[in-house]
Parts: structure tokens; sequence; C-alpha cells
């Protein structure tokens, strides 16, 4: 259970549930966590539609690699366990979700990918100083302004949802333990560091 009071409710009666259960094969937590206001939900999950399901620029494993980068540099476990499992359900080819997650750098994928998440990481964590150079690098890397469009709606989408699971205290769908560790232990950096410069 979240931090908001639960509600019951009737899956008949929000049909997106039912697409949402289709595409994904579960329906997450942080849906129903937000019945309350039906219009706020229902257009977000209008604009997950848009921006991670339908055919764009990007192909859809690049869109949840970023939507997985981003989140795990966010300390976002609810969201990087939901896509990892995401990206098992649609049968993505590549290296394991995790190992994107937390070391996209290492991970085996292409170097323009690699590229395009170091952008991605960039505008999520340190968006104020992304320029006209970080765009051109993915230029050379043969992305059209299409596709680098893509990734900065993507990027600002992932870090919405995280903003939002973060807010409703949102229980992961899915039990990871690799995740959990690993977030584990940047949260506890994090808390260290912040506890020294307080003191």
């Amino acid at each position: 259970m979240g931090y908001l009071k639960s509600q019951p409710f009737d899956e008949k009666d929000f049909p997106a549930f039912g697409a949402i259960r289709e595409q994904f094969g579960f329906l997450p937590n942080f849906f129903p966590e937000q019945i309350r206001r039906p219009d706020l939900m229902e257009a977000q999950i209008n604009l997950m539609g848009t921006i991670l399901l339908k055919d764009g620029a990007l192909a859809r494993r690049q869109k949840e690699y970023i939507f997985l980068v981003c989140s795990a540099a966010n300390l976002s476990t609810y969201c990087v366990t939901a896509h990892c499992e995401i990206v098992r359900m649609l049968k993505l080819e590549g290296p394991e979700p995790e190992q994107v997650a937390v070391d996209q750098v290492h991970s085996k994928i292409a170097v323009a990918d690699k590229a395009l998440l170091n952008f991605c990481s960039k505008l999520n964590e340190q968006s104020s100083k992304i320029d006209a150079g970080d765009v051109e690098t993915l230029r050379t890397y043969g992305f059209s302004e299409q596709q680098i469009l893509e990734a900065i709606v993507t990027t600002g989408f992932a870090k919405f949802a995280n903003v939002v699971a973060f807010g409703l205290g949102t229980i992961p769908d899915f039990q990871n333990r690799r995740i959990a560790e690993e977030l584990g232990k940047k949260k506890a950096l994090e808390h260290a560091t912040d506890v020294a410069a307080a003191g």
C-alpha cells in the first residue's frame, strides 16, 4: 500500500486498465493508486501510450533503456523494477535490463545507444548543462531530429513518472534483488553525502 489511503475499485470501471494489462501483462500499482482523479490518470496513460508504446523514430528498446537509466539515476526502485519486467515481457533483445539500468557504460549495447543514454543521463541529472554540443554529438552518431526529440521527451516522462511514484509511495510490482541492492547502495551513499554536507 502506498502513502494515500487505498480506495476499492472495479477494474471494469476503468477501460484503460484492460489495455495496460494487455500491453504489459500486468496492471502496474502506479495507476490504481491514482483513481481518485481518473482524468489525471487517463492523461498519463495517454501520454505513456504516445511516448513509449506508439511506434516512433526510436525503437521501443531504446525508449525502455532511456526509462531504465533515468529511473535508476533518480533511485526509483519502483520504475526500474517495473520496466525491467516490461523489457522481459516484450522479449526485447539485448543485455539484462538490470545491467543497462545500473551500468549502461559496460552494457553490451551499440555505441550509438550508449551515446544516446549518456545524453539522456545528462539531461535527467543536469538539465541546465545541456547545450547545442550535446545535441550535435547525437547527430554525429546518426540520430535524426525526430529521434533526439523523442529521447528528450522520454527522459522528461521518466522523471515525471519517478516523481509521481515517489510521491505516492508506490510499492514495486515485482521483487528485484539486484535493483534493490544497487539502488539501496546509491541511496545510502547519497544520504551519507547529505549528512556530511550538513555537518
